[in-house]
């Protein structure tokens, strides 16, 4: 008997979203290139090095800034909606457990007080807060 395989549908086209170790992992690549070239230019006495190198240095540092900034910007607007969602999502839930964990205390308290009296345990007093003691006052010393 043969056996029959079922095709399995093509996974739809996953989302793009980069996550914080994707930009750590780009950056370390990033150095890693820069040096492996500086090295290069280094062992071939800078041959191939544009002469305008200040020129270039400043039209690159600007888009580097430029992209930079672009991207915190990305980053600060998702970073603000994920914190909101999250917050939105967290306090219907800790609403619900705190309520449940009330719930299930006061159950817990009424069920195990027969047994406990049974037993001869007595009920723990309320704790009291200590009071607070006023500061001593300084003593001021006589001018010799």
């Amino acid at each position: 008997m043969a056996r029959k395989t079922t095709k399995r549908p093509a996974s739809a086209a996953r989302r793009t979203e980069f996550q914080p170790h994707d930009l750590l992992l780009a950056g370390i690549g990033a150095v890693s290139l820069g040096r492996k070239q500086v090295a290069s230019f280094y062992a071939n006495g800078f041959d191939g090095v544009v002469i305008g190198v200040a020129d270039s240095v400043a039209d690159l540092r600007s888009r580097a800034e430029d992209a930079v900034q672009s991207a915190a910007k990305t980053v600060n607007g998702k970073v603000i909606a994920f914190r909101k969602q999250a917050v939105a999502k967290a306090k219907p839930v800790q609403k619900k457990v705190i309520a449940f964990a009330n719930e299930a205390k006061a159950q817990a308290q009424s069920r195990l007080a027969p047994v406990l009296a049974k037993l001869g345990v007595k009920k723990a007093p309320a704790k009291r807060t200590a009071a607070r003691k006023k500061p001593a006052a300084k003593r001021t010393r006589k001018a010799a």
